[in-house]
C-alpha cells in the first residue's frame, strides 16, 4: 500500500462534509413520511390543549419546525367580526417587526386579506408585497429580515376562526406543498380552537351551576323511615311539569328507568346503615331528560350517638344537567381524539367512531356513510352501522341515494347539521331518508342527529347517531356534535393521505427493487438495506458497476428523505451514475457529470454519493459528494479513508466543477474489506454523527475472520440492535481476493 496517502482513524474522521438538511429548501410534489408524522404529533398534542392559547403553541410550534419560518402567528377573529386580534405568544418573532394589536379586516395586509377572502394569500418577494400592500407594519417585517410571506384563513363548518400567518427568510415563498400542510395545520388550528372555546363555554356552565349550588338548591325535601317522602318538591314539579304529587314514592314515576334501581338500593342501604345517602339520576322533563344529584343526611333522635334511631333524613336536590353533559362531552371528545390519532386506515377510524358514538349515554346506533376514495363522488358509498346490541352491518350502496346523499351534505354543513326527534322530526330530513329514520324509531331510536363530514377540500360524507333516550338537543350540545364530526372528518383526510403515500411507494417499491450485485471474479461483495418505519421504500441505493478494463465501480448513493418522491429521485440518479460510468469511470468525470444533470433538470433534491473505482491489481480512486467516508479493514483493524469532502450532487455553483477533480487514489490489498454505508446507520435521533462512526468503526474492526456477509451483519446488527431504524439504511461491502483469480 502506498504509505504516503494515510488513512484516519475512526474517531478523527470529520462531520463537515455531512451537510444538514434546511427546512423548506427543494420543490417536493408530495408530503413525505416526516409531514404526515407532524400532522399525527400536532394531533395528539391537541387533545390535550383544553384551552386556545394551549391550541396555538401547538400548531405555531408544529409551523416553525416543519416550515421553518421566522416568525408565525395566529390572529382570531374578534367579537364583532370586523377586526383580527393576535393570539398567544408567538413564534420565533423577530423583535422589530412587532405586531398589530388589533388588525382590522379592511387593512392592507395580507392577514386581512386572506380573512376578507377566505383563500389563502402568499407574497413571493418584499416587491410583491409592496406592490399589493401599504400598511406601515408590512414594512416593519421586511425590516426585520423577512422575505416572503403566507397567510392562511381558517375554517370551519361555522365560518372564519382567524388566520395563520407565517413569515419566512427566503424569496420563493412555499411550495405547493408546503402550502398544503401549512393550511392542514390551519384547519386544525381553527378546530382545536373551536373545541377549545366548547370546553371553556363548559367550564364556566360547571362554574354557574356550582354558584348556584350555593346560593339555593332545586328543592330541600323531607323522609321518614318507612314512610318515603314527607315533602312537597315544587322545584321537582315545575322541572316535571307534574300536576300530581310527588310524596311518598310517587316521585319514582318520573326517574329514568335505567337509574332508578341505583337509586332505590342506595336509599335501601341508607336506611338500614343509619347512613347518609347520595345519588344521581335522570329526571324526566318536556324537553328530555335532566340530570339531578340528591344528597340526603340522617337527623337522629341522638344527635351524639351514631346508633341512636333515625327520625327523617333532610335531603337536597341539585340540578347538576350542565355539569354532567360538559364533563361527559369533553371526556368523549378526548377520548376520540387519542383513538383517532393512533388510527393508521379507514377501518380504525371508522371502529374508533362507532365505538366512541355508542359510548355517549343514550345512543342506540352509529352509522359511517362515506364516498369510495378512488372513484370519487360518482363512485359508491360504503355504509358502516353499528347498534348497542353490538350488531354490526356494511355495505356498499350504488343507487341513486348515494349521489343525492353527497350534495345533500353541503346542506346539511350550511344548517350545523339536522336534528330529528320523534315522528314530527322527519320533517328536517331529506325525502329519500325519511323512511330510514322512521324505521329507526319504530325499533327503538327517539331522535338522530346527521352530521356532515367535510374538510376544506372534500364532501367525504355523513354520521348518523341514533338516541334511545329524549336527550335534550340544546346548542351546546349540537356544537359538540358538530365538534365531534370535525374530528372524524379530519381524521379521515389524514389516513387517505397515508393511504395514498402507502400506495405510490408500494409501487415503486415494485418498480426499484435493486437486482443482484454483479458477479466479479475477483471480488467478494454483499449488500444489506432496511428502510425506516413507516416507509415502504426509500432513497439509498448500492451495486457494482462492471466499467470495463477490469474495473468495477462500487457505488452508494443517498437521497434525502424517505416514501415516494425519494425513491423517484433515487431510480433517476442510479440510471445517470450507470450511463456517465459506462462512457468515462473516472470518479471526477462522473461526479461532473451528475452535477450537470442536477443543473440541467433543475433538480433541488438533497443527493450524496460515495463513488470507488476498483481495477483488478487492487487499484483504488476514491471521491465523495457530501457522503460519510468509507471503512477499510484490514485483520483487527478498520480505519476510515481520507477522501476530499466535496458537496453533495447539484450543490456547485457554475464555474466550480474543477472541485470533483480531488479524488483520493489509494490500494486494496488481497483480503482488505472496503465498506461503505448511508448516514442512517451512524446517525440517529438518540446519536451523534462522530458517535456513530466511531461505533461502526469498532463493530467493523472487531468482525475478527468474519466473510464479507458476516461483516456486513456484524455492522447492521450492532448499530441497530435488531431495532426499527429511524432512517434508511444501506451497507455495501466488498473484500478483494487473494491470490489469482480467473
Amino acid at each position: 500500500m502506498d504509505r504516503s496517502l494515510v488513512e484516519t482513524p475512526a474517531t478523527s474522521a470529520p462531520a463537515a462534509h455531512l451537510p444538514a438538511h434546511l427546512p423548506g429548501q427543494g420543490r417536493r410534489s408530495a408530503l413525505d413520511v416526516s409531514d404526515l408524522r407532524v400532522l399525527e404529533r400536532t394531533t395528539v398534542h391537541l387533545a390535550a390543549a383544553l384551552s386556545v392559547r394551549d391550541a396555538v403553541a401547538v400548531v405555531l410550534g408544529a409551523v416553525q419546525d416543519v416550515l421553518g419560518s421566522t416568525s408565525c402567528d395566529v390572529f382570531l377573529l374578534d367579537d364583532t367580526g370586523t377586526a383580527l386580534v393576535p393570539t398567544g405568544d408567538g413564534v420565533a418573532r423577530t423583535p422589530a417587526a412587532g405586531r398589530a394589536p388589533r388588525l382590522p379586516l379592511d387593512a392592507s395586509t395580507p392577514s386581512a386579506l386572506a380573512a376578507r377572502t377566505r383563500e389563502p394569500v402568499q407574497l413571493r418577494s418584499p416587491a410583491e408585497l409592496a406592490a399589493r400592500f401599504d400598511d406601515p407594519l408590512n414594512e416593519r417585517l421586511v425590516a426585520a429580515g423577512e422575505r416572503s410571506w403566507a397567510a392562511l384563513p381558517m375554517l370551519t363548518d361555522r365560518g372564519l376562526t382567524g388566520v395563520l400567518r407565517l413569515g419566512l427568510p427566503r424569496e420563493g415563498g412555499l411550495d405547493e406543498v408546503q402550502l398544503l400542510l401549512a393550511a392542514t395545520l390551519a384547519g386544525q388550528c381553527a378546530c382545536a380552537v373551536d373545541r377549545a372555546r366548547l370546553f371553556d363555554t363548559a367550564r364556566r356552565a360547571e362554574q354557574r351551576y356550582r354558584t348556584l349550588a350555593t346560593a339555593g338548591r332545586l328543592d330541600v325535601f323531607t323522609a321518614a323511615p318507612g314512610r318515603g317522602l314527607t315533602s312537597e318538591l315544587p322545584g321537582w314539579q315545575a322541572l316535571t311539569g307534574r300536576a300530581g304529587a310527588v310524596s311518598g314514592a310517587g316521585w319514582t314515576a318520573d326517574v329514568h328507568p335505567a337509574d332508578l334501581p341505583g337509586v332505590l338500593a342506595e336509599a335501601t342501604a341508607a336506611a338500614r346503615e343509619r347512613r347518609a345517602g347520595t345519588a344521581r339520576l335522570r329526571l324526566r322533563t318536556p324537553t328530555g331528560w335532566r340530570w339531578i344529584a340528591a344528597t340526603a343526611q340522617p337527623v337522629r333522635e341522638d344527635p351524639d350517638d351514631p346508633g341512636s334511631p333515625v327520625l327523617e333524613w333532610v335531603g337536597a336536590l341539585d340540578d347538576v344537567d350542565e355539569r354532567v353533559r360538559a364533563r361527559r362531552r369533553t371526556r368523549a371528545l378526548q377520548a376520540l381524539t387519542a383513538a383517532l390519532s393512533t388510527a393508521g386506515t379507514r377501518a380504525g377510524v371508522v371502529d374508533a367512531v362507532l365505538r366512541t358514538c355508542l359510548d355517549l349515554p343514550g345512543t342506540a346506533r352509529a352509522s359511517l356513510t362515506l364516498a369510495d376514495d378512488e372513484r370519487g363522488p360518482g363512485g359508491p358509498l360504503a355504509v358502516h352501522r353499528l347498534r348497542r346490541d353490538g350488531r354490526r352491518e356494511h355495505l356498499v350502496r350504488e343507487d341513486r341515494r348515494a349521489a343525492q346523499l353527497l350534495r345533500d351534505v353541503e346542506a346539511c354543513a350550511a344548517a350545523g347539521g339536522w336534528y330529528a326527534v320523534g315522528p314530527e322530526g322527519a320533517r328536517v330530513l331529506p325525502q329519500w331518508v325519511r323512511a330510514a329514520y322512521l324505521q329507526a324509531l319504530a325499533d327503538g331510536d327517539t331522535a338522530w342527529a346527521v352530521l356532515p363530514l367535510t374538510t376544506p377540500q372534500r364532501r367525504l360524507g355523513g354520521l348518523v347517531v341514533g338516541f334511545a333516550d329524549d336527550e335534550a338537543a340544546d346548542e351546546d350540545e349540537r356544537a359538540f356534535l358538530l365538534a365531534l364530526a370535525g374530528q372524524v372528518a379530519a381524521a379521515l383526510e389524514r389516513v387517505d393521505l397515508l393511504e395514498r403515500e402507502r400506495s405510490t411507494a408500494r409501487v415503486l417499491q415494485e418498480a426499484l427493487k435493486p437486482g443482484s450485485l454483479a458477479s466479479v471474479p475477483w471480488l467478494h461483495a454483499h449488500r444489506a438495506t432496511a428502510t425506516g418505519a413507516g416507509a415502504a421504500v426509500g432513497g439509498d441505493w448500492a451495486e457494482l458497476l462492471a466499467v470495463g478494463g477490469g474495473r468495477v465501480a462500487v457505488v452508494l448513493g443517498d437521497v434525502m428523505g424517505r416514501g415516494a418522491r425519494a425513491a423517484t429521485v433515487m431510480g433517476e440518479v442510479r440510471a445517470q451514475v450507470r450511463a456517465l460510468a459506462l462512457v468515462d469511470p473516472h470518479p471526477a468525470a462522473v461526479l461532473r457529470g451528475l452535477d450537470a444533470c442536477a443543473a440541467a433538470t433543475g433538480g433541488e433534491d438533497l443527493v450524496t454519493l460515495a463513488y470507488v473505482l476498483l481495477d483488478r491489481d487492487g487499484g483504488a480512486l476514491v471521491a465523495s459528494a457530501g457522503h460519510p467516508p468509507p471503512l477499510v479493514r484490514t485483520g483487527g483493524a478498520a480505519r476510515y479513508l481520507d477522501v476530499p469532502a466535496g458537496p453533495p450532487l447539484g450543490a456547485l455553483l457554475d464555474g466550480a466543477g474543477g472541485a470533483r477533480d480531488a479524488v483520493l487514489a489509494t490500494r486494496l490489498e488481497p483480503g482488505q474489506d472496503l465498506v461503505l454505508f448511508s448516514d442512517g446507520l451512524v446517525e440517529t435521533r438518540t446519536r451523534s454523527l462522530d458517535e456513530g462512526l466511531a461505533t461502526a468503526a469498532r463493530l467493523v474492526a472487531a468482525a475478527g475472520d468474519a466473510s464479507v456477509r458476516g461483516v456486513v451483519d456484524e455492522l447492521v446488527g450492532g448499530m441497530t440492535r435488531g431495532e426499527p431504524v429511524d432512517d434508511d439504511v444501506t451497507v455495501l461491502a466488498v473484500r478483494r481476493a487473494g491470490g489469482d483469480v480467473l
